[in-house]
């Protein structure tokens, strides 16, 4: 065996923690267990070895999984809500008798071992290491849903109730049937491990999308928001490249829910496929906090023509006929839930 660590208190059983490190050694003595095990699930033989082996702690509850991803976003260095500065905290035990001990002894050695110097940073990486491994941003063919602009909460309802009433997972979407919904609203949206969570985990889930994509913006596609800067380019760039390969497309259609749509008086419109480059692309006007209906924001153009995605959809309606999506006509029928708050 090249190494163990004799006061060993990791989580996988101890005799597979041997098995394991002798069949894939160590680089070096000083090379650290999350490091090992990162560097060693990737090679080929592993899953050979030892094909039963799963990180993930997916087969945990609800409850457990939250507990985890919101312990891991926080130790990630984001800031909960209603917390004065980002990062774990320690939270004070008040029976009678207990406190002190707890105080001196766990947390004591908490801190010392865990949060102090650059220890700190590197579990903070670790931790986010953790929340990107666990990530799975994959969705049902023909069930991927994206949004900007609505109340995502009350669009992740919708989509579990519509999940339930079919028996199956029919839709998914990010708040409501990815490992996010365990952290989404739980912590302050700013610059650091909360929002870079959202962004890569939102451009995995334009990774993932696979067949009719729909999406459901309000007024038009919000020119900050992550679904037109990183999650509908992303399926372009996808697409595009499927074509250039000779390849059907992963994505094969797209539609475009939009609620009060800035360029027109409509309550509601779906746009697919060559459709969608006539929905706007909205600003926020200057002396407004935010967009909050249509005289609050401005046109700020259109998405830019893709010729070879404007060819493919052209043929495509030779032989089948441009149709909006199910989950857009299902989004349709229930619009004003999805821009209310209260």
């Amino acid at each position: 065996m090249s190494y163990t660590n004799s006061n060993y208190r990791g989580r996988i059983p101890f005799e597979l923690y041997v098995r394991m490190e002798n069949e894939f050694p160590r680089v070096a003595i000083w090379e650290k267990d999350y490091a090992w095990l990162n560097r060693i699930i990737k090679k080929p033989s592993f899953k050979e070895k030892f094909p039963n082996f799963v990180m993930k702690p997916s087969c945990a509850s609800p409850e457990v999984m939250q507990a985890v991803h919101r312990r891991w976003m926080a130790l990630a260095g984001a800031r909960r809500g209603g917390a004065n500065r980002p990062g774990p905290r320690l939270v004070t035990v008040n029976a009678r008798g207990v406190g002190g001990g707890v105080k001196n002894t766990i947390a004591k050695r908490y801190e010392d071992e865990l949060l102090a110097g650059d220890k700190k940073e590197r579990l903070a990486q670790q931790a986010y290491d953790l929340l990107m491994a666990d990530f799975d941003g994959s969705t049902p063919v023909d069930g991927g849903i994206f949004w900007n602009g609505i109340n995502e909460l009350a669009l992740a309802k919708l989509v579990s109730e519509w999940n339930v009433k079919y028996g199956r997972e029919v839709f998914g979407q990010l708040e409501a049937t990815t490992p996010a919904r365990y952290v989404n609203k739980q912590f302050v949206w700013e610059e650091g491990a909360f929002e870079r969570y959202f962004r890569e985990a939102s451009d995995q889930l334009g990774a993932s999308a696979r067949g009719h994509i729909t999406a459901v913006v309000r007024h038009g596609m919000r020119d900050d928001s992550i679904f037109t800067t990183t999650e509908l380019p992303r399926m372009f760039r996808k697409m595009k490249a499927n074509l250039n390969a000779g390849q059907t497309p992963e994505v094969t259609n797209i539609t475009i829910v939009v609620i009060e749509p800035k360029t027109t008086h409509e309550t509601v419109r779906a746009y697919t496929n060559n459709q969608i480059w006539r929905v706007p692309i909205i600003k926020k006007k200057r002396h407004f906090r935010f967009i909050g209906g249509r005289d609050s924001c401005a046109v700020k153009g259109f998405l830019p023509n893709q010729r070879m995605l404007e060819q493919f959809w052209k043929e495509q309606t030779k032989t089948q006929p441009a149709k909006h999506s199910t989950a857009a006509l299902h989004i349709m029928k229930d619009v004003t839930t999805l821009t209310q708050w209260n």
